[in-house]
C-alpha cells in the first residue's frame, strides 16, 4: 500500500521586504551627497557670519580711527584673526562630524549588506534542501516496516515549513 506524500512548498523569501545592496549602495551615495551639501552650506554660511562679523568690526574701528588710529587697528588684527580661528576650529568640528557620520553609513551599509547576503545564502540553502526532497518524494520512494507490516510514522501526514526552516508536522 502507497501513500502519496503531501506536495510540498517552496520555502518563503527570506530577503522580502529588505534592501538589496544596489538600494544600500543608492541610499548611502544619497546620504553622502546630503552630508557633502550640509558641510558645503554650513561653510557658506561660517564664511558669511565671519564676513559680516569683520564688516562690524571694521565700521567700528572706522569711527574711531581719529583718536585711536594705531590702537583699532592692532585690536582689528588680533579679533580678525581670533574670528579666523575660530572659524577654523568650526569648519574642522564639522568636517570632523562629517566624517563620523560617513563612517557610520558606511558601517550601517556594509551590516546591511553583510545580512541581505546571509540570508541570501540560507534562502539558497532552503530551496536546495526543498529541491532535494522534492526529488525524494518524486521518485515515490515509501518505507515499510516488514516486520510491524506499518508505514513509517508520519506517513501519509501534511507538513509545513517552520520558522527555522525545518518540516513540521500539521
Amino acid at each position: 500500500m502507497s501513500a502519496a506524500l503531501p506536495p510540498m512548498m517552496p520555502p518563503q523569501s527570506l530577503t522580502a521586504g529588505m534592501p538589496d545592496p544596489s538600494t544600500i549602495a543608492k541610499q548611502k551615495d544619497a546620504y553622502m551627497k546630503m552630508l557633502d551639501e550640509q558641510v558645503k552650506q554650513g561653510t557658506q554660511v561660517l564664511e558669511a557670519q565671519v564676513k559680516h562679523q569683520k564688516e562690524y568690526l571694521l565700521g567700528q574701528a572706522d569711527q574711531q580711527k581719529k583718536q585711536f588710529i594705531m590702537q583699532i587697528d592692532m585690536e582689528v588684527k588680533q579679533q580678525e584673526m581670533a574670528l579666523d580661528q575660530q572659524r577654523m576650529e568650526q569648519l574642522m568640528a564639522l568636517q570632523q562630524q562629517a566624517a563620523q557620520q560617513k563612517a557610520a553609513l558606511e558601517q550601517q551599509a556594509m551590516q546591511l549588506t553583510m545580512e541581505y547576503q546571509q540570508k541570501k545564502a540560507e534562502e539558497e540553502m532552503q530551496k536546495q534542501q526543498f529541491e532535494e526532497m522534492a526529488k525524494f518524494q518524486g521518485a515515490g520512494q515509501l518505507f515499510t516496516t516488514p516486520a510491524l507490516g506499518t508505514a513509517m510514522p508520519g506517513a501519509g501526514q501534511t507538513y509545513t515549513y517552520g520558522p527555522n526552516g525545518e518540516l513540521v508536522p500539521k
